[in-house]
């Protein structure tokens, strides 16, 4: 707030320059500083009150265009509350009177202008009065707003008795949450109408217990009734009144209609019974669906087996017969074909260098037919090393098919059952066997790696490409290869090659 100690802004309504200057003097002889604007003229006393505000607002009476009814009109006009005070050199007190009657704070003859100052200073105190306690009412307005705003819109219902029961408060929420007026509900004590009566002797030994200090966590659970006799679940926090010496005056309570909320725990509560009973009746059904699976896998494992126990025996068979009948039929005709020739020789017919190539070629014929023979009869592998394998089955495929073959190995390969290594090495003596039989493959590359969690065998070849293994036209190798696969865990895939021929990759999954 200023005080006469601060520069006070005044607005002179004079139209005498020298009387404005008196004034000014009589205001800076009190000890008062202040800083004047002097107006004469309606137009200039709105451009005056719209450009600052102002701490006093000192007019003549009396002016030629001018006087100092008009300029208190304007002031009230825009509610402004600022001390204004009369100065005139003629005024009756009949006119001092109507001129405080119409809103001006004080009048002040120009032959005592020793009563100015103080005259200032007493009515901006009384304006700071004045300003301050709009200020409060304003707040206690706005609190009382505000407070009437809560319990207009707040959903639950609040309730307040006194230390003797009886109901001293209650917000709008409350009385439409129990049917009755809150007219109905001032005064009253328990029991309360809108404790049904066979909830009545559990209501008060609860509200006991609250009362002596045994508050439940998260509130009591009450029942309710409403005037039309409806009952209804409600919450219930208690917390005790208290005034500035802190003593206990009452107990406030919130009251929270949760019908529904406890009609959706038992909705949730039905639910979650049916859904646990429907969990189980499936548990048992996939169980039981899971017991015909593995069923199902095992005997699939089981024909999977004997089909190729199958396979081999037929293979051994039909190796044993190209060994013993066919190699001995060839081994017969050979010796015919030797003789022949001695034969021819010794008449010196030119037949005999046709008998040597006949025999040559029939010689060629026993090689080859020993040697797959050999590969169908000696199925079951000897080494138990997967590389040693591989390594072995190059140089056979070298010396038996005269064509290019490489072993690359760029893993190291883990400790592998017997079983494993006898099944990959079946998968590629298929895939190689195919890739010269039916691709007319002229260079075969076998390649081991690591990719990721798998042990990876490529069976790479520059010839024709073959069919998928589970394409409608792939032949029984291919089949067989995917049967192999699938009894040690391991996946099949035959594609394409990059450029040329066909690529067959065998994953086996493997720990690190």
């Amino acid at each position: 707030m200023k005080n006469l100690n601060q520069p006070l802004q005044i607005l002179l309504v004079e139209d005498s320059e020298n009387d404005a200057l008196l004034l000014q003097l009589a205001i800076e002889r009190s000890g008062a500083q202040c800083v004047c604007q002097r107006v004469e003229t309606a137009e200039e006393m709105a451009a005056g009150l719209q450009a600052q505000d102002w701490d006093a607002i000192i007019a003549d009476y009396v002016m030629p265009k001018f006087d100092g009814l008009a300029a208190l009109v304007m002031v009230k006009e825009r509610a402004l509350d600022v001390p204004f005070i009369i100065v005139s050199g003629h005024i009756t007190e009949a006119t001092a009177v109507a001129a405080m009657k119409a809103g001006a704070h004080d009048y002040v003859m120009k032959d005592k202008l020793a009563r100015l100052a103080p005259a200032i200073a007493r009515e901006m105190r009384d304006a700071q009065g004045r300003q301050a306690q709009r200020a409060s009412e304003k707040d206690l307005w706005k609190e009382q707003a505000f407070r009437a705003a809560i319990e207009t819109s707040i959903p639950s219902g609040i309730a307040a008795v006194d230390l003797d029961g009886r109901q001293s408060y209650v917000n709008p929420a409350f009385c439409r949450m129990v049917g009755w007026t809150q007219a109905e509900l001032l005064g009253r004590k328990p029991p309360f109408d809108y404790w049904p009566a066979e909830e009545r002797e559990s209501i008060i030994a609860a509200l006991a217990k609250v009362v002596a200090g045994d508050v439940p966590h998260g509130g009591l659970e009450l029942r309710l009734r409403r005037k039309d006799g409806e009952r209804f679940d409600t919450l219930l926090l208690m917390t005790p009144l208290k005034d500035s010496f802190d003593n206990i005056t009452g107990w406030l309570s919130s009251i929270t209609d949760i019908t529904q909320r406890k009609q959706a725990e038992d909705a949730l509560r039905r639910s979650h019974e049916e859904l646990e009973l429907r969990v189980r009746q499936r548990t048992t059904e996939l169980s039981a669906a899971n017991t015909q699976l593995q069923t199902a896998l095992a005997e699939r494992r089981r024909l999977e087996n004997e089909l190729l126990e199958i396979t081999d025996k037929e293979r051994r068979r039909i190796g044993l017969t190209l060994h013993d009948d066919l190699g001995q039929k060839l081994t017969g005709i050979a010796l015919m074909a030797k003789g022949l020739q001695a034969q021819l020789a010794r008449h010196g017919s030119e037949g005999a260098t046709e008998a040597a190539r006949i025999h040559k070629l029939i010689q060629e014929a026993m090689t080859q037919a020993r040697e797959f023979s050999h590969d169908l009869v000696t199925l079951d592998l000897q080494e138990k090393d997967l590389v040693s394998a591989m390594e072995g089955m190059v140089l056979h495929v070298k010396r038996t098919f005269s064509i290019s073959c490489r072993f690359q190995c760029e893993a190291t390969a883990p400790a592998l059952e017997a079983n494993v290594v006898s099944q990959l090495y079946k998968i590629t003596q298929e895939a190689v066997t195919n890739s010269i039989k039916h691709a007319k493959a002229k260079h075969v590359e076998i390649q081991l790696a690591n990719r990721g969690n798998h042990l990876v065998l490529s069976i790479r070849n520059d010839g024709a490409p073959f069919p998928s293994a589970v394409d409608s036209n792939a032949g029984l190798g291919l089949r067989i290869m995917s049967y192999r696969a699938h009894l040690i865990g391991a996946s099949l895939e035959v594609k394409p090659g990059d450029r040329e021929g066909a690529v067959v990759d065998c994953y086996l999954p493997v720990s690190k």
